[in-house]
């Protein structure tokens, strides 16, 4: 699994979009700015992204969202690898005796520092923004997490989505460990 943390802001980011010739696009801005964090997981073999918005990006919001994917999501599995950036709040000391208290069955991989393409999830940040938060008013910060779920929600519910990895080859490798 791929995790990491993002933050999508009340006043709207904008990107490009489609306008008649001449006129252009004004979208209304709360005035005040307010973030809504999110940590999400993107299952590597399934596709699917899992998300637990937050009211904070801090060590112990990024723990309760471990523990709620080791506990709900993947408490049968035998084996499972998070892949990590080294963002500070991934190194607090409740994260370091959780991840340490849930070995072997939980490894970390940590990713190079500085490289943020090397985790696949924030490919799909960049295009949650851009396809259903950019260039949207959402008034309130509660229309804001809605639109975030319901478009997490429908992304996961398309099976033939681009976040959707086909990886004929984790099988083979599933069997060979």
């Amino acid at each position: 699994m791929y995790l990491d943390e993002a933050e999508f802001h009340l006043n709207p980011g904008l990107c490009q979009c489609w306008s008649p010739p001449g006129e252009r696009v004004i979208v209304p801005s709360a005035g005040q700015n307010r973030r809504v964090p999110v940590f999400g997981a993107l299952d590597a073999v399934s596709g699917e992204v899992t998300a637990l918005l937050t009211a904070k990006k801090c060590g112990a919001d990024f723990l309760d969202f471990l523990k709620f994917l080791s506990g709900k999501h993947y408490a049968e599995q035998e084996r499972v690898y998070l892949f990590l950036d080294n963002c500070s709040i991934h190194h607090t000391r409740a994260v370091r005796e959780f991840l340490q208290s849930q070995r072997p069955r939980v490894r970390v991989i940590w990713n190079a520092a500085y490289a943020p393409n090397l985790n696949l999830i924030e490919r799909f940040w960049g295009h949650l923004k851009r396809s259903a938060i950019h260039n949207y008013y959402f008034q309130t910060v509660e229309n804001l997490e809605d639109a975030i779920l319901g478009a997490i929600h429908s992304i996961n519910r398309q099976l033939d989505h681009p976040f959707r990895l086909n990886l004929k080859t984790v099988q083979p490798l599933l069997a060979a460990a």
